[in-house]
C-alpha cells in the first residue's frame, strides 16, 4: 500500500494563477509512505485522551498516538487549523487565485482529518536514534519516516524526552500484545 499525499499552498495557487505566488512561501504537507504489506491504514482521527500515549511535535502541528493496538499518526487541531487559514493565502493579491487556493485547501481539510494507523504486532522494534524517533518494521524498514509537514520530518521533530518515552511505551505495548515483528 502505498500513501503519497503533497500539499503546498503555493502549488497549489500555482495551479490557477503562476505568476502573483511563485516567490511565495507555504506550508507544505508531504507524507508517503511505501508499506507494501498493506499493514497501515487510514482512520478516523481521535482525541489524545482516548490514547494509552502520546506526543506532539515541537511546532504543534503533528502527534503520534499510542492506542491499543495501533500507533496512529495524524495531525492536531491546531495543525489542521493551520490548513484551513494557512497565511500565506491571504497575501495572495490576486482575488481569483486567493478565491481557488481557499477552495482547493477547504476541498483538502476531510483528507486531512484522518490519522494513518500502523499496527503495533507488525513492529519489530521503536528506539530514538539519529535525531528521530525510529519505528521499525521487521525488515528493517522504518514507519512514518518520510512523513514531512512544513519544512521538516515529523518522525524528527519529537523532543528527544518525547520520543524516547513514545519508544518505551510502543515497545511494552507491542510486548503485551505478542508482537513478533516479523
Amino acid at each position: 500500500m502505498r500513501f503519497a499525499i503533497v500539499l503546498s499552498h503555493a502549488l497549489l495557487v500555482v495551479a490557477s494563477a503562476a505568476a502573483p505566488v511563485r516567490a511565495q512561501r507555504g506550508t507544505t504537507v508531504h507524507m508517503d509512505m511505501h508499506l507494501p504489506d498493506s499493514v497501515a491504514h487510514v482512520v478516523d482521527r481521535s482525541g489524545a485522551r482516548r490514547a494509552d500515549f502520546a506526543i506532539v511535535t515541537r511546532d504543534g502541528k503533528a502527534t503520534l498516538l499510542l492506542m491499543d493496538t495501533t500507533i496512529v499518526a495524524q495531525m492536531t487541531d491546531r495543525g489542521l487549523a493551520d490548513l484551513k487559514s494557512p497565511p500565506g493565502v491571504d497575501t495572495i493579491s490576486d482575488a481569483t487565485a486567493r478565491m481557488f487556493a481557499k477552495m482547493a485547501l477547504g476541498a483538502l481539510q476531510p483528507v486531512f482529518d484522518h490519522g494513518i494507523a500502523y499496527h503495533l504486532r507488525d513492529l519489530s522494534k521503536a528506539q530514538y536514534g539519529d535525531g528521530r524517533l525510529q519505528l521499525i518494521r521487521g525488515n528493517g524498514e522504518e514507519v512514518f519516516k518520510g512523513m514531512e509537514m512544513g519544512h521538516g520530518s515529523v518522525m524528527g521533530n519529537f523532543a528527544p524526552a518525547d520520543a524516547e518515552a513514545f519508544a518505551r511505551k510502543a515497545n511494552d505495548a507491542r510486548r503485551r500484545l505478542g508482537g513478533s515483528g516479523r
